[in-house]
């Protein structure tokens, strides 16, 4: 069999400025760099915010730098239009896959489209207008184009299907997975060594997610403030993720509501570290109101940690009986799920043992193997 040459499109991602999606291209280049299949080389097309960051030590892979930063979402964009399909044709390459949403609409080989979710459309108040404008084009015209289309839910494929009117046969659901990290259970020296550095001590309710509207972080903080006034609790709430659209609204109403700095938002954190504050949580709780996936929801549960959790989107797809599914429009709701977990063990433990065993089901290594076999089948 010759060799063939596969094309993975990295110039969308910038360390720490993506969210999930970084975390899904590191994943995906770290688990094919390992596979013992051998009958592609893969090409990775990198920008200058990320040309350092996977680490990749493998001879099938070549990493091909372009000289652009992907923060000048224009400049970007162009490049992948223009600049990356002469690129292909440089390399010779086969089968192009672009992992974060967009890709070149006209291409010299066939090609794969990652895009996670329909955001744009269900919840447009969380992007610029030159943002809505570009994704509203694009995406229908990438989605359009593209041979395959890989979402990460059933959930996600059903948009798909309704609002862009493509072809079900067209679009592959994988599941992402949880890093084996999460699996390991820390000592609370370590743990405690380092929250501190954050001035947050055990126990605390946690959430991770960037602060845009959609996600729901305002539920969480009404139900908390009711936690804290009216049902006793004394523990902190802790948000992870880089500050979104929301954040504004946010903040005016931690001080509306008079809860000082008993809410604290730690920004985003190096993924690597990130264990350490799920492991030290008394319960995790993700109000989302949209996701393509959902990975803190699993990666809480992989952790030890009791998940109370949006009914909306994919989420109960993922969660399964993992979690307590509440409807997170509604503050009152996660109030008492909260409480219904700190306040009885029994509960607690059920959840922590049906969590980490709905956890089990999602693996990087079949995340990746599947997208090996998507490559396989276009070629």
């Amino acid at each position: 069999m010759n060799e063939k040459r596969i094309a993975i499109n990295a110039l969308f991602c910038i360390p720490g400025k993506v969210g999930g999606s970084e975390i899904f291209l590191r994943q995906l280049l770290e688990k094919l760099s390992k596979q013992n299949e051998k009958e592609f080389h893969y090409y990775v097309f990198v920008n200058n915010e990320n040309k350092n960051l996977f680490g990749i030590n493998s001879e099938f892979f070549t990493i091909v730098h372009c000289p652009i930063n992907a923060s000048n979402r224009l400049l970007r964009i162009l490049w992948e239009q223009i600049v990356l399909p002469i690129q292909c044709i440089i390399f010779k390459i086969d089968l192009l896959h672009s992992p974060g949403y967009t890709s070149p609409l006209f291409t010299p080989c066939k090609k794969i489209t990652t895009i996670f979710d329909l955001n744009y459309h269900y919840h447009p108040e969380d992007f610029n207008q030159l943002q809505l404008i570009v994704y509203k084009v694009l995406i229908p015209l990438v989605a359009r184009t593209s041979n395959k289309i890989i979402v990460h839910s059933r959930n996600a494929k059903e948009e798909m299907v309704k609002v862009l009117n493509i072809n079900p046969n067209k679009i592959i659901v994988i599941y992402p997975g949880v890093d084996e990290v999460f699996y390991e259970k820390l000592p609370f020296k370590e743990i405690d060594r380092f929250i501190s550095k954050y001035k947050i001590s055990r126990p605390y309710i946690m959430s991770n997610a960037v602060s845009h509207p959609h996600k729901n972080i305002s539920s969480l903080i009404k139900a908390y403030a009711e936690l804290v006034k009216e049902r006793g609790v004394t523990q902190d709430l802790i948000l992870l993720g880089f500050a979104g659209k929301a954040q504004g609204e946010l903040l005016r109403l931690i001080k509306e509501l008079r809860l000082g700095k008993k809410v604290i938002f730690t920004g985003w954190v190096d993924p690597k570290y990130v264990p350490l504050f799920y492991q030290g949580a008394s319960v995790f709780v993700f109000p989302s109101l949209y996701e393509g996936f959902g990975l803190p929801s699993i990666e809480a549960m992989a952790s030890g940690v009791p998940l109370v959790a949006s009914n909306y989107s994919c989420i109960p797809e993922v969660v399964g009986k993992g979690g307590i599914l509440v409807d997170s429009k509604n503050p009152s709701k996660i109030t008492n799920s909260i409480l219904k977990v700190l306040s009885n063990p029994l509960v607690r433990a059920d959840l922590i043992k049906r969590g980490e065993k709905r956890a089990r089901r999602f693996r990087w290594d079949n995340f990746a193997k599947s997208t090996y076999r998507s490559y396989l089948r276009l070629l």
